[in-house]
């Protein structure tokens, strides 16, 4: 037998055991960015009493820095692809990986310079065509309102809906203070203010606690990316090597943690950080995106002293978010005459997730808690499998 032949085999045998052991096999080839849920070493279970501020410094940086872009010298014009700017700048290109067989995105790295942070200050990105990451739809066929995929919606869109998992919640955060706005954020990989690109191979669907913790620049992914952007402010002439992976459980949209890897160049800053995708009170559908179910009662106590105060930056979100949360579907949406009645205001209680509705808020039994009532078109309830309350008569 020929050498060639000899390490074929080899080879070969060595691909079948990795796959009878790990269980699960990628259904795409651009799958090496990927890390699955059941691989990693070190827990992502997670409880409020543990990390309050949902992540865990696991240890120093796990890089290989071989494997990173290399800095280059060029112009703030000829690097950003626009404006007429001549600045000399430092910086590197940032590795984005394809999006997997699930629409999922992976692995995102690259080295941040003070020069990167500076074309990124005073400003958000206009976010590119289609950002919204996998896990932030449900798709429903429409005659038979079963769930589908994103990719029956992409096939056919006339014969499937597309609705949006994000709805607007109370969270209670670990601070004693209580946060009103929308559950999911399009959380960055790598950061906007750390020169990151807003677009859908560099966002997850995250919570909003996944992304800024408490909103206090102290928790979530603003842990790391805070730290790593006052460091290299301090320090100008320092650079940091940077990697974002998100960890997911076998098929699922969401990753259930993002392992995030940062190493200065002065050997000041070198950890890798485990953030968790979950928010206290809920439970999240990592398989689809959304919701399973409340997990608590959150009691809403409106007093100016414990309501989180929104930052200029998270008013900007919550702009940005309602005005493409209020965008119609035109394709989804659309109604004939006969049609016009399911875009009927409805009423749904435990933050959206009881399986009935309301036409009358009045109507609702005196236990539920008015604070957690949702409103959505009686189609949009309609293709998440709910159903009209045989409690209310309809006139």
């Amino acid at each position: 037998m020929s050498k060639h032949w000899r390490h074929l085999i080899i080879h070969s045998a060595l691909t079948i055991l990795a796959t009878l052991f790990l269980g699960i096999l990628p259904i795409t080839e651009n799958t090496s960015s990927t890390i699955y849920a059941e691989s990693a070493t070190i827990s992502n279970n997670w409880s409020i009493e543990q990390h309050p501020n949902y992540y865990h410094v696991e240890g120093k940086a796990q890089l290989d820095i071989k494997n990173f872009p290399e800095l280059y010298h060029t112009t703030e014009r000829v690097y950003k692809k626009s404006g007429q700017s001549t600045k000399p700048v430092t910086v590197s290109n940032i590795h984005y990986s394809v999006l997997d067989g699930y629409g999922r995105s992976g692995e995102a790295y690259g080295i941040i310079t003070k020069d990167m942070i500076d074309m990124s200050a005073g400003y958000r990105e206009k976010w590119e065509s289609k950002p919204e990451p996998s896990g932030w739809y449900s798709y429903y066929f429409k005659n038979t309102n079963q769930r589908g995929a994103e990719s029956n919606y992409n096939h056919s869109p006339k014969n499937v809906s597309r609705i949006s998992n994000n709805i607007k919640v109370s969270i209670s955060l670990s601070n004693g203070k209580t946060r009103h706005g929308y559950l999911f954020d399009r959380s960055h990989l790598i950061a906007d203010s750390l020169g990151g690109r807003p677009f859908r191979n560099n966002l997850i669907t995250g919570t909003r606690t996944q992304n800024v913790g408490n909103n206090d620049r102290k928790g979530g992914m603003q842990y790391i990316e805070n730290k790593v952007l006052d460091h290299i402010k301090k320090n100008p002439k320092v650079h940091v090597y940077y990697k974002a992976t998100p960890v997911y459980q076998g098929s699922e949209l969401l990753p259930r943690v993002v392992l995030v890897s940062a190493l200065s160049s002065d050997g000041l800053i070198d950890e890798t950080v485990r953030v968790f995708n979950n928010v206290a009170g809920f439970n999240i559908d990592y398989q689809n995106g959304g919701l399973l179910s409340s997990t608590t009662d959150v009691d809403i106590n409106n007093t100016e002293e414990n309501v989180e105060n929104e930052t200029t930056e998270d008013e900007i979100e919550e702009g940005i978010e309602e005005r493409i949360e209020n965008e119609t579907d035109t394709d989804t949406l659309k109604k004939d005459d006969k049609n016009t009645s399911l875009q009927n205001t409805v009423y749904v209680a435990s933050n959206g997730q009881s399986d009935v509705y309301w036409y009358s808020k009045e109507n609702m039994p005196k236990n539920v808690n008015l604070d957690k009532v949702v409103e959505m078109s009686e189609q949009t309830a309609l293709a998440r499998g709910k159903h009209h309350s045989v409690q209310e008569a309809v006139e």
